[in-house]
């Protein structure tokens, strides 16, 4: 009897470290990007392969519980959530809703590019083209919330994030900007907070536990980022960030929350607009007067969205752009034990990446920019480690980097992996390639490595 019950307390005490580890959302934990264990180095199509299986198009990344993997995808009409077995990639099942609209996004986005959040058991997914959908284990629909339309410059990309007892999305856009809480349970919405319009803004909001014990909400946007009650919305925190065009999403370490933005190149004056498209001499430009290409499309927005919304830009409506017009930074905001007075800690203006979130690792920041540029920081106080190109893949980054131990996996356009070692003096360890285009982020869990590419879900192990 002793000796029975001997056992059952050590299979109780090692249970959790044989379950397979969750990774629930957007970058694993509250967006780090980061797990423990050890993975290995070289992989692809005939090393370390556990499963490969063709999937739908779609730019959303993975995420996993201890025995599924979710992740959506679009057909045709229908935004597609596909629930498949995590030890053997088959399906499981695979549900739809209906397009409500087909709503202008750029070419590098999709109408399936938020990736889906799950609780271990229901799955929470957002579709630009027609608003939050919850299904559970079994794929039977829980609810649906259907929101928009909306005024995304580029087509909407943030993903939903859960707190204790609802989901959250950021939603802003060039006209109607806000952040919302929607019930868990039903989908009903709990609260509704307005933001400044005139947003590039794509970034995923994280989850930090503050100091008396409750949860607040990190966005940034439009020059600032916020600090939000979870429960009620109230506004908690707030400090001025450069402005630019907001893609990746905050980061977090030791009360440190890490912004990046990013700019184009600078617009021209309305001057030098009138001088070059205002055909009909009236001091204001409309209709074919905005042309086409970028320029156009931010021309169409402001006539469209600011002001009086006539369809028309005048010199004050054009002054408004100017607000998210910056040069590209990193900046590390620091909070005080109060939580409630942050300051600038530092700020990194050299190789900022466009898309990929910063990832924070044993006190090392790694930004990494197209062209395969990797740069070191250090994230106390922002002293600059090593500057360099990921040799073998001097491609384009939009997947963000993900850690385990002392590895960071880089994933290029091309479907190129590059392993590095970490540190601030970090070191090229490996260069996997898929051979198949990427813009998810992988997902890690329990030695394991999950990847999307854009046509086909990849599992690497060891057998």
């Amino acid at each position: 009897m002793q000796v029975a019950m001997r056992t059952l307390t050590l299979l109780i005490t090692i249970a959790p470290a044989l379950l397979p580890e969750t990774w629930s959302r957007f970058r694993g934990a509250n967006g780090a990007g980061i797990v423990g264990g050890d993975y290995m180095v070289e992989f692809g199509d005939k090393k370390n392969l556990l499963w490969k299986r063709p999937i739908p198009p779609g730019k959303s990344s993975p995420v996993l519980t201890e025995s599924r993997i979710f992740l959506t995808a679009e057909e045709g009409e229908n935004l597609v959530v596909l629930c498949l077995d995590r030890r053997s990639g088959k399906t499981v099942w695979e549900r739809s809703v209906r397009r409500a609209r087909t709503e202008f996004q750029h070419a590098l986005n999709s109408g399936a590019s938020a990736t889906p959040v799950t609780d271990g058991e229901n799955v929470y997914a957002f579709f630009g083209n027609f608003g939050l959908v919850s299904y559970d284990a079994k794929g039977k629909e829980r609810w649906q919330q259907p929101l928009g339309p909306f005024s995304s410059l580029w087509g909407m990309a943030a993903s939903p994030v859960l707190t204790a007892g609802s989901v959250i999305m950021l939603l802003d856009g060039f006209g109607e900007s806000n952040i919302a809480a929607f019930d868990r349970r039903t989908g009903a919405l709990r609260w509704k907070k307005d933001r400044l319009q005139f947003a590039l803004n794509y970034s995923t909001p994280m989850v930090r536990r503050t100091k008396d014990g409750g949860e607040e909400i990190v966005a940034i946007g439009s020059g600032r980022v916020i600090g939000y009650d979870a429960k009620t919305g109230d506004e908690r925190w707030s400090r001025e960030m450069p402005n630019g065009s907001i893609i990746s999403s905050p980061a977090f370490a030791d009360d440190i929350v890490f912004t990046q933005t990013f700019s184009q190149e600078v617009l021209p004056s309305f001057d030098d607009l009138l001088k070059k498209s205002d055909k009909d001499g009236n001091g204001v430009l409309s209709g074919a007067e905005f042309g086409e290409g970028q320029l156009g499309r931010v021309l169409t927005a402001f006539g469209s969205m600011a002001g009086t919304r006539d369809g028309i830009v005048d010199r004050e409506e054009w002054a408004e752009v100017w607000r998210w017009v910056g040069k590209p930074a990193l900046t590390a905001i620091r909070l005080d034990g109060n939580d409630n007075r942050p300051e600038t800690a530092w700020t990194q203006l050299r190789s900022v990446a466009r898309v990929p979130t910063p990832l924070v690792l044993n006190g090392v920041l790694y930004m990494i920019a197209n062209g395969g540029i990797l740069t070191s920081v250090q994230a106390s106080n922002g002293a600059l480690g090593k500057v360099g190109r990921l040799e073998g893949a001097l491609d384009d980054y939009w997947s963000s980097p993900v850690g385990a131990g002392d590895k960071i996996f880089f994933v290029a356009e091309s479907g190129k992996i590059v392993v590095i070692k970490a540190g601030l003096d970090w070191q090229i360890l490996a260069v996997n390639d898929l051979d198949e285009q990427s813009y998810a982020t992988p997902a890690l869990s329990a030695g394991q490595i999950v990847i999307r590419t854009a046509s086909s879900l990849w599992k690497f192990g060891v057998h």
